[in-house]
Order: structure tokens, then sequence, then C-alpha cells
């Protein structure tokens, strides 16, 4: 018999968090709702300006700097 592969088994853990955060966020009322998605939504960006511009930096530097 054939197991499902790495990549199936990511995606199912991934569609199960999702669902489990999608129902978390429901079961909210809209003044607890907003602010988290808009707190969440807060740190992703920071995340990724973050992650860029160290990626950016790190592109930059000659050789010979540490």
């Amino acid at each position: 018999m054939l197991l499902a592969s790495k990549w199936e088994a990511g995606f199912d853990l991934v569609r199960l968090l999702l669902g489990l955060v999608r129902v978390a966020l429901m079961a909210m009322p809209d003044w607890v709702r907003y602010p988290v998605l808009a707190l969440g939504g807060a740190l992703l960006v920071y995340e990724v300006v973050t992650r860029g511009r160290t990626w950016w930096r790190a592109r930059r530097k000659p050789l010979g700097e540490s």
C-alpha cells in the first residue's frame, strides 16, 4: 500500500490549521475579531519586511566584510 507523500501530509496539516483558525475567528464577536486579524496582518508584514531587509543587506555586503 502506498502512503501519502510528505507534500500531501503538509497540505493536509495546513488545511487543518486554517480550518481551526477559521472556526476560532468565527466564534469571536466582531469587535474582537477585527483587531486580532489586524494584529496578525501587521505581524506578517513586519516579518516579511524584516526578512527582506536582512536578505537585501546580506546581498549588498562586499565579500571581505563581516
